[in-house]
């Protein structure tokens, strides 16, 4: 059985539950692969993030991360509960317009983006996180109503390097020699309001790891503040926000989080009512409302025991990519817990195609259904069609029943952009 804090996902009857629909059911009524999202989850989760936040703050917003999971059925569920959205690019954008959520609640903190693509997303007029000098003065032209950049604190934090945004090694950001001749830059251009912004990383469990940056960011953005005579109105902690994916990891204590971020506003004496508290999760969100659901296709004991699946790195790329660590069960199979130590691969012809390793499945076999946790970031979203697979369909529970939100792809969809 998975251990009790892998939700959505709860035992009735040894039957495996999500939102009170049978996942046996899903499977045989839409396929797999499949990615199933617990609508009810998503909405646990903003709350709890929306309770610690107004348990220390009476000034925030939460911006959801779109690039954890873009599809705008989700998407309209954090436009329901008054999130705003970060974006990425022009299609995150449009992705988070076509969810519901208002321009005026929307970032963009970007990176190297093509000029024709900054020129459209001017014409927003949405509050902008600039990466470098060098893109605020490609958009002098038409400068958004707010102008921020994106610090780089000089420390990264991660479950790994490629998901570690902060260090003096990485691409983002604008280190503490070089900020405030950014922000100079922007107030000789004639800049009216201000905002700050920085993100060290991605998966981070430890509250004082938090702590320690934030304290650093408000260091930088009141020294700031004070040489330039210029009034900030936010400050932008990212994102960051972890969850547990391994057995052995406890849930990050959010309350502590946010209340250590209280302590740098107390010590530094500023006052909350003027100063808006900013953060964008993508992740703490969205990873634990999903999970994937495939089938065992082949079982092949050589020099190890391989169960394959049709869950492939197309599929769930984070294991290949990373190395990332996936809690894997089969549905509705509970005998005992002991089995053979399994290698969970899949149909693609990479030897990286592997979704979990040394894994106990009690007795496995060809047609069972398995099943993988925390899929909800950066599932879907960093699916593709790598060696002629279609991506899976998506399915949301809604108010007690399965709806589909994404249609499963075809071979049409392989060859639809293909000109004659």
């Amino acid at each position: 059985m998975p251990r009790k804090y892998y939700p959505p996902i709860v035992v009735n009857n040894e039957r495996m539950l999500i939102d009170g629909c049978d996942l046996e059911e899903i499977a045989k009524g839409f396929g797999t692969p499949l990615y199933v999202t617990s609508s009810n989850r998503i909405r646990e989760n903003f709350d709890r993030l929306r309770k610690a936040l107004s348990n220390n703050f009476k000034n925030f917003e939460i911006k959801y991360a779109v690039k954890a999971n873009s599809n705008p059925h989700i998407i309209s569920v954090f436009s329901e509960l008054g999130s705003g959205a970060d974006v990425s690019n022009l299609n995150e954008l449009n992705l988070a317009l076509k969810g519901g959520i208002p321009s005026e609640k929307i970032m963009l903190t970007s990176n190297n983006l093509h000029q024709s693509e900054m020129d459209e997303i001017a014409k927003q007029n949405i509050a902008i996180n600039f990466d470098d000098i060098g893109q605020l003065e490609r958009m002098k032209a038409k400068l958004p109503d707010l102008i921020s950049f994106r610090f780089n604190p000089g420390t990264g934090h991660g479950y790994f390097p490629g998901i570690t945004t902060g260090g003096v090694k990485t691409k983002f950001g604008i280190l503490e020699d070089q900020i405030l001749d950014a922000y100079r830059k922007a107030k000789d251009l004639g800049a009216k309001r201000f905002g700050f912004h920085y993100m060290e990383g991605s998966g981070i469990l430890d509250p004082q790891v938090f702590r320690n940056t934030f304290s650093k960011a408000m260091e930088v953005m009141l020294r700031i503040q004070e040489k330039l005579d210029i009034e900030f109105e936010f400050i932008d902690a990212g994102g960051g926000l972890g969850v547990p994916y391994r057995p052995e990891e406890e849930p990050l204590d959010i309350a502590e989080v946010f209340s250590a971020f209280r302590s740098v506003f107390d010590k530094n004496k500023v006052d909350n009512e003027n100063l808006k508290i900013i953060i964008e999760p993508g992740r703490y969100l969205v990873a634990d409302t999903t999970v994937l659901i495939g089938q065992i296709t082949n079982i092949k004991n050589s020099s190890e025991f391989f169960v394959g699946t049709d869950i492939g790195m197309s599929t769930l790329l984070r294991p290949a990519l990373y190395g990332a660590y996936h809690e894997i069960s089969l549905v509705n199979k509970f005998i005992g817990e002991n089995g053979p130590k399994c290698t969970v691969v899949g149909p693609v012809c990479e030897t990286s195609d592997i979704i979990g390793v040394d894994r106990l499945l009690p007795d496995p076999e060809i047609g069972d259904l398995i099943i993988v946790y925390n899929t909800g970031a950066y599932g879907y979203s960093m699916s593709s069609q790598y060696n002629g697979n279609v991506r899976p369909a998506e399915v949301m529970i809604v108010n007690g029943a399965p709806k589909l939100i994404r249609i499963r792809e075809t071979f049409q969809d392989l060859i639809s952009k293909v000109t004659p």
